[in-house]
């Protein structure tokens, strides 16, 4: 019995019961709504789940990155003090604490092994039969923005369509890490693995595709270490996406040689993006330098950047780090950085110290935490910093990785084994203890 499935005790239930609470079954009725945008039921859900809470008789957990994130939410209401704009900004901070409570549910909800294993099967089933399959039956359709492929609901855009593709590869390479040779849950973890990778592809998004190479490279070096075999999976799936790929994706690629030089840049795509990409670079960074210490407010940059110009109208920074900063100021990007460092830094140590002993939950935590790291990769060309997206996977992460390390401990809970005695020393040396004559046979 693997670590991530030996919750429970041997005389229990099976390895793969999974302990249904309320929290867990509202949670992830919580994530099907706001992954898929089928039930329109998302608000109601989260309240039941956080009524739950209050009931439930296990001891409420409040993780270090949560607290980072209140601290966070308190530097941008020192912000919100002295803003410009003081509407968008309390509704911004007014969505900022529902993320809050809805990472809260997370962390609470995911307790057990199995409870985990569930809850990747079930966010990734989720969003194949869904986003992923409306996306590519609107790209065989001729539906596409520019020749990229887009989805429904939130997915409009491409490259938050790669994005958030990008995270869901995390569950998938967990899945196909953990799960046993030639078992359903395996096939559904590389077959995912190739489609969401397709999804990516062809989005055509820069950012995504760089966030994907990022991935790809650490990944190959360790499976080629340790599971020879599985490389060959792996290549099978960046080689169907690649060879999927259209004609104008790779023109799309090759333009990242023009954003080398500011001559040059707009150059770089047909439809302008990247010479309005640096427009708004150009303002930010003005931005940035006017209010270096708690930002312009949270959740007010696009009306920041129509007073400093006009021209541009109101559009987002498209970058997660320069949004921060600009918003709340470099105290509140360093919060924000902590957040995810204290989440990574844990999953980094659960993943050492189980490595030789629970190999298999290993891998699995080194596929999520990749997927995470492309993910912020991404963030580079797309603002993710108020999604609920980023924080219910890093609740993910962080109950992952105290599942692992909660395990971690069996093996050295053994006895120790006993020394074998030297040949040289006679039988009433060694039961020294024994309180009368030794036994003879016969």
């Amino acid at each position: 019995m693997t670590a991530i499935s030996a919750d429970q005790p041997s005389a229990g239930p099976r390895p793969w019961q999974v302990t249904w609470t309320p929290t867990f079954i509202l949670f992830l009725a919580y994530l099907f709504t706001i992954v898929t945008g089928r039930l329109p039921v998302g608000t109601v859900v989260m309240v039941l789940a956080l009524c739950s809470l209050l009931v439930q008789r296990t001891t409420l957990r409040i993780p270090p990155f949560l607290w980072l994130f209140v601290a966070w939410t308190m530097w941008a209401l020192v912000g919100y003090a002295m803003t410009l704009y003081p509407e968008p900004v309390e509704q911004a901070l007014i969505e900022h604490g529902k993320v809050f409570l809805v990472a809260l549910v997370a962390v609470n909800a995911l307790r057990t092994g199995t409870q985990i294993r569930f809850f990747i099967m079930f966010v990734l089933l989720s969003y194949i039969l869904f986003p992923a399959r409306s996306t590519l039956v609107n790209y065989l359709h001729g539906y596409t923005l520019f020749g990229r492929a887009v989805g429904p609901f939130i997915y409009g855009n491409p490259n938050d369509l790669a994005a958030h593709t990008i995270l869901l590869l995390g569950p998938a390479l967990a899945l196909w890490a953990c799960a046993s040779r030639g078992s359903p849950a395996r096939m559904l973890g590389l077959g995912g693995a190739a489609l969401l990778t397709v999804v990516i592809v062809l989005t055509q998004s820069r950012g995504a595709f760089l966030a994907l190479g990022a991935m790809a490279l650490p990944s190959t070096i360790t499976l080629a270490r340790r599971r020879p075999r599985a490389v060959v999976g792996l290549a099978a799936c960046l080689g169907l996406a690649l060879y999927l790929a259209p004609a104008s994706f790779w023109e799309r690629m090759q333009g990242l040689s023009k954003g080398t030089s500011v001559e040059t840049i707009g150059e770089m795509d047909p439809e302008g993006s990247a010479r309005q990409r640096f427009a708004v670079l150009q303002a930010a960074t003005r931005i940035i330098r006017d209010h270096p210490g708690v930002g312009v407010g949270f959740g007010a940059y696009e009306f920041a950047q129509h007073r400093y110009n006009p021209a541009l109208g109101y559009l987002d920074t498209h970058n997660t780090y320069l949004n921060v900063l600009a918003e709340t100021g470099v105290p509140g990007l360093a919060l924000f950085l902590g957040i995810v460092i204290s989440v990574l830094r844990g999953v980094r140590d659960a993943r050492r110290r189980a490595g030789r002993v629970f190999p298999v939950e290993a891998e699995m935590l080194r596929g999520l935490q990749y997927a995470l790291v492309g993910y912020l990769i991404a963030g580079v060309f797309g603002s993710f910093a108020k999604l609920a997206f980023l924080y219910v996977y890093l609740a993910l992460l962080w109950c992952a990785a105290r599942v692992v390390s909660a395990e971690r401990v069996a093996p050295s809970a053994r006895p120790p084994r006993l020394p074998h005695p030297d040949r040289a020393t006679t039988a009433a040396q060694r039961f020294a203890r024994w309180g009368g004559s030794l036994p003879h046979s016969g």
